[in-house]
């Protein structure tokens, strides 16, 4: 697959030299990250290529997180593998959980952030769940229980998500 137009946008946005990566280096690797797996067309080709230990890290997070962020919901706006579709989300709800800036103590300015650009890319997240594996379903769903949106949104989709999980694994176990 080829990085698309907006996921480009999205890398140019930031001066990844400027922030601190959860790695402990600068962010200044991660465009390359990004393109390596956006671009693999098999796991060996992302093999050593990923986000953890960079976007955060047992649920810490760094400076380069949010705009991370935003580029991997770019990416989900559009066709992305179904090994980066779950390593995205995957990521996705490993921040959710996360505890702030290279802190112990929870940032407000982080979650803040990030429940902005959750918020944002609903969409494609939801896309992402309703389109992917049984895996990725789950964790949408989580994903919309950990961000719940209010005036509904969030428990609907949760609720058809996990529905489509328990189909999923019902046709499964049938064959």
């Amino acid at each position: 697959m080829a990085v698309s137009a907006l996921v480009r946008a999205e890398l140019a946005r930031h001066d990844w030299s400027a922030l601190s990566c959860a790695c402990g280096d600068w962010a200044e690797h991660l465009p390359l990250v990004f393109e390596t797996l956006l671009t693999a067309e098999s796991p060996e080709d992302a093999s050593g290529y990923g986000l953890f230990g960079h976007v955060e890290y047992s649920c810490v997070l760094a400076e380069c997180t949010v705009p991370a962020v935003g580029v991997i919901l770019a990416a989900l706006a559009g066709e992305v593998s179904p090994m980066v579709r779950t390593e995205f989300l995957e990521t996705l709800l490993s921040v959710a959980h996360g505890s702030g800036y290279n802190s112990a103590r929870p940032s407000k300015r982080a979650n803040d952030e990030y429940r902005a650009l959750m918020q944002e890319g609903f969409w494609p997240l939801v896309r992402a769940g309703l389109t992917g594996s049984a895996q990725d379903a789950e964790t949408v769903a989580d994903l919309c229980e950990y961000f719940d949106l209010g005036d509904g949104k969030s428990a609907h989709y949760r609720a058809l998500l996990r529905e489509r999980v328990r189909a999923r694994t019902k046709r499964r176990a049938a064959r």
